[in-house]
């Protein structure tokens, strides 16, 4: 592999997009935070007798975890990356089926930071002590309710301003999906100062067991060597990104739902315990969102605190 001149560290920069569920772990101290991102499987329960419908028996449109690499992360030679608004900026795609990416780099010194803190997405911690996690989704062996998941540690978790002003909308309580507010359209961790020139990431299967290993390489940018990939969860049929294809805006983000199969209730269900739009989960009301080429249109995550 051909690495940037004279690079012996680089940054590894990575956006999630779309349906993601940020867990906010601070069992051990927030000087000693991860982040847990969850991606749920976007697809009919029993209960929806195959008709794409939510458990709150409102129509859901399905979503599809995946992985977004450049070719020059394999071989520099065989392409340059451009930038994120100067068209396509990934040509290898990873679908991702009921997996784990790890990362394998050294445990940091410190827990990993929020900027904002937290951030500007809807904070599912309202609902406690109704609701809480599922307790397997954290596991080796997650339920089929989960089909991705990738554990972060260290450096810097941010709202970006790519699709959408990234404000703080705190302080509506319970009352947060009734408000059209500014929810980020993505969030990008990155790590910085990671020793040599490549990364191994491992992508785990929970059915199979079978672990597939992939290292990728920096490329130069007028800020260092970097490593740029990108995890979503979303609703459209553009995972390259080709501007040709940026789906349409949607306000209403009706299929924000599907994170609450993430969640348990005490003695009953879910919905009851949220007690969501009438007889609906919550979702959320996005003001508009600027274009880009890069997936996000109207797909919103969520955020949990743990413990």
């Amino acid at each position: 592999m051909t690495s940037p001149r004279g690079a012996n560290e680089f940054t590894l920069s990575v956006e999630f997009a779309g349906l993601c569920l940020y867990v906010i772990d601070d069992t051990r101290g927030r000087d000693k935070r991860d982040v847990a991102v969850l991606m749920p499987t976007c697809l009919p329960s029993e209960r929806g007798h195959g008709r794409g419908r939510h458990e709150d028996d409102t129509e859901g449109v399905r979503h599809v975890p995946y992985l977004l690499m450049d070719l020059a992360n394999f071989d520099q030679q065989v392409t340059t990356p451009g930038l994120l608004a100067d068209g396509p900026k990934f040509q290898v795609v990873r679908r991702l089926s009921r997996e784990e990416i790890v990362f394998r780099l050294e445990d940091p010194d410190e827990g990993i930071q929020l900027a904002p803190d937290p951030l500007p997405l809807p904070d599912l911690s309202v609902y406690k002590p109704e609701i809480r996690l599922i307790p397997n989704v954290l596991s080796n062996n997650p339920s089929g309710v989960l089909n991705a998941r990738t554990i972060l540690k260290g450096g810097e978790l941010a709202a970006t301003t790519d699709g959408g002003p990234g404000k703080n909308n705190g302080g509506h309580g319970r009352e947060w999906d009734k408000h059209d507010l500014d929810w980020t359209g993505s969030i990008r961790w990155m790590r910085k100062k990671i020793p040599g020139n490549s990364l191994t990431i491992e992508i785990h299967n929970w059915d199979t067991q079978q672990i597939t290993p992939l290292t990728v390489g920096p490329v130069q940018r007028n800020t260092g060597a970097v490593i740029e990939l990108k995890i979503a969860i979303l609703c459209d049929t553009n995972p390259l990104e080709w501007r040709e294809f940026e789906p349409r805006f949607e306000k209403e983000d009706r299929d924000f739902k599907w994170l609450f199969r993430l969640f348990e209730a005490e003695g009953g269900s879910v919905l009851d315990a949220v007690r969501g739009r009438g007889r609906e989960f919550p979702f959320p009301r996005i003001n508009p969102r600027k274009p880009r080429t890069t997936g996000n249109a109207g797909c919103t995550g969520g955020q949990f605190g743990i413990p």
